[in-house]
């Protein structure tokens, strides 16, 4: 048995035929993005995405076909091969503009065979606080990424050694957070807080504005740096404003016109044992995500190589055969620099051309042989081994084969931490 609270006591409104319409069609459309777009009970169940995705690829045929004939978006299920939801791909284009067809087309045969409700007042009650729920789980993992300072980290000499102009924008914007951890806490933060109150009955309205306001700027990031969420984004977006519309009138009149208003609006409750427990078993699920988030981020924060791990060497001598070779800009087989870097845990050097284009490689650095191993990144069967001598004032000395030459390289070891970008500090009084 349902029973209801209502606040204040009033009769079952009459909707107008176009606010049942447009209900219906969002509930369609919004509750596909949230169960085959961008499912969070997949990751609350750790799910693997793997996993996922394979079972959600049974709609690959279907969307190929749809965009073949129809939507000419370029879906190439061969290429994609792992069903990955509403991320900026063809996938995620083609999944958004079927779910705007199955909404329009639902959204009329419900129209038909509901035609005689006055309205979808208890409907909307749950489907809103359905949202509120799927918002923290979404958020919580993006708030919590940024809050234990993995999402975006510190910038790794490979990033901090590229020439502005040859960044893309997303790894600008990467870059830019990254260099000030307080910032990315204080972003993360704010997302936290803002999915936390839209969770919460009391404060959803005020939670529901400040996520639009947190969203707004993470659309404007995400579009405008290119970022490779922006349907994701926009669908979150989407989503707090959908839960503000009941709202608009009541705010209008607070904000614009200074008049008071109640907020307070009819709540539904259950009295059947088995519902309760389900609801309090729900009540759970936003605590667990939370700790779950924390105890994953902060061990893949463990993985990251901190920058300190690091190594970056200026070649200050290069010697082929019996000849040193100056430094000049069009000789493509001397080295400028030489960075030992990582990112993500995983570690790669990258040699430099004297016009600072980079070269990947994998490396093993052995202290008990004194060597390192450059292995090409592209070709594993191609292995340059060189011995290294240690010498004082930080230099490092590289004998062996390079690419099929004899060489003898010295370098000087360039120190990260003294890079302005690392060293300059947060300053309250400005001056000398």
């Amino acid at each position: 048995m349902e029973t209801t609270n209502q606040l204040p006591p009033t009769g079952m409104p009459t909707w107008a035929p176009l606010k049942k319409t447009a209900f219906r069609f969002f509930f369609i459309f919004i509750g596909l993005n949230t169960w085959f777009g961008y499912n969070v009970v997949s990751s609350v169940l750790n799910v693997d995405s793997g996993k996922w995705g394979t079972w959600m690829s049974i709609f690959s045929k279907p969307l190929y076909w749809l965009d073949k004939h129809f939507y000419h978006i370029g879906f190439k299920p061969m290429e994609e091969k792992q069903f990955i939801g509403i991320i900026d791909w063809q996938v995620g284009w083609a999944l958004m503009v079927t779910f705007i067809w199955v909404a329009l087309v639902g959204c009329v045969i419900w129209g038909i065979a509901d035609r005689k409700r006055k309205n979808y007042e208890k409907l909307d009650y749950w489907f809103r606080t359905y949202l509120a729920y799927y918002l923290y789980l979404a958020m919580v993992v993006y708030a919590v990424d940024k809050i234990v300072f993995v999402q975006m980290p510190f910038p790794n000499a490979a990033s901090l050694l590229q020439p502005l102009g040859d960044k893309s924008r997303f790894l600008l914007l990467w870059n830019f957070v990254g260099v000030s951890p307080g910032y990315s806490i204080f972003t993360g933060i704010c997302e936290l807080v803002a999915a936390l109150l839209v969770l919460c009955r009391r404060t959803r309205v005020f939670g529901c504005l400040f996520m639009a306001t947190v969203m707004a700027n993470v659309v404007c990031f995400n579009v405008f740096y290119n970022i490779v969420v922006k349907l994701l984004s926009m669908q979150l977006l989407l989503i707090t404003l959908y839960m503000l519309v009941p709202y608009v009138s009541k705010l209008f009149k607070f904000f614009y016109l200074l008049q008071p208003v109640s907020l307070s609006e009819k709540q539904y409750t259950f009295t059947t044992r088995w519902k309760k427990y389900v609801m309090v078993a729900l009540l759970l699920v936003p605590a667990w995500a939370t700790y779950n988030a924390f105890v994953f981020f902060i061990e893949k924060g463990k993985k990251d190589i901190a920058r300190q791990q690091q190594k970056v060497y200026d070649v200050t001598s290069f010697i082929k055969g019996s000849d040193t070779m100056p430094p000049l800009l069009t000789d493509t087989f001397r080295l400028k620099r030489i960075a030992f870097t990582a990112y993500r845990g995983e570690k790669f050097a990258i040699a430099y051309s004297m016009k600072d284009e980079p070269v990947n490689y994998d490396y093993k650095w052995d202290s008990a042989t004194k060597s390192i191993t450059f292995i090409d990144g592209d070709d594993t069967t191609k292995k340059y081994p060189l011995h290294y001598t240690e010498l004082p004032k930080k230099q490092l000395t590289l004998t062996g084969q390079w690419k099929g030459q004899n060489v003898r390289i010295m370098l000087t070891k360039f120190e990260i931490d003294s890079m302005p970008i690392v060293t300059e500090k947060i300053k309250w009084v400005q001056g000398n």
